[in-house]
């Protein structure tokens, strides 16, 4: 499959966090298994291409913030949506590691024109708020993104009722998707205590 992810920032200090190191998790272990891994980010310093892992296509544009005072949510990365908007012309779906920010944000509404298949993943990062701009978004775009995808990743029960208080507990793509993380490799040696011992 050619499938693409989209993540809201990568940086050398990692300060978006777990979202970035999910999808990386990801992205390498479905390159491993053959498919072909496109991710789109935006990029605030100088991150290595080879950061997602071997076999992964890493599209990195520069996060400009335009909204001050606002954290990740003010940040956009408009050089990505040309790069994007082609690139989704051929993909079989995509993985969005959805939050209310306009990074994500008009890339899920790529997806929505396009027509292309998606998943969101959300992180915790979507739910109830009180605050206006989280309520502009929701009214505008985010809400039409999550009851359009094809499937809404969870993880904590906090998270699902979130969701769930969102979209009403009648929707019916949420579904639980815990983090994968890479096998680690043991290898069985001879403990130190026998080495060289012969009965």
């Amino acid at each position: 499959m050619n499938i693409v992810q989209v993540v809201t920032l990568v940086s050398p200090d990692g300060a978006y966090g777990g979202p970035v190191r999910v999808a990386q998790n990801q992205s390498s272990e479905l390159s491993r298994r053959g498919h072909q891994v496109q991710i789109f980010a935006g990029a605030r310093g100088d991150v290595d291409e080879a950061y997602f892992g071997p076999g992964v296509r890493t599209r990195l544009f520069k996060a400009l913030r335009i909204i001050p005072g606002t954290g990740f949510a003010g940040l956009c990365a408009p050089t990505m949506l040309p790069s994007l908007w082609r690139t989704l012309k051929n993909a079989d779906v995509v993985h969005l590691h959805l939050a209310r920010d306009l990074v994500m944000l008009p890339a899920a509404l790529l997806c929505l024109v396009r027509g292309v298949p998606f998943v969101v993943q959300t992180h915790g990062m979507i739910d109830e708020s009180e605050k206006m701009l989280a309520k502009i978004l929701d009214r505008l775009l985010t809400l039409r993104v999550l009851r359009a995808s094809q499937r809404c990743f969870w993880l904590t029960p906090e998270e699902q009722a979130s969701l769930s208080e969102l979209l009403g507990d009648s929707h019916r793509t949420l579904e639980r998707l815990v983090n994968g993380v890479p096998l680690a490799e043991i290898t069985l040696d001879q403990h130190p205590a026998t080495a060289g011992h012969h009965e």
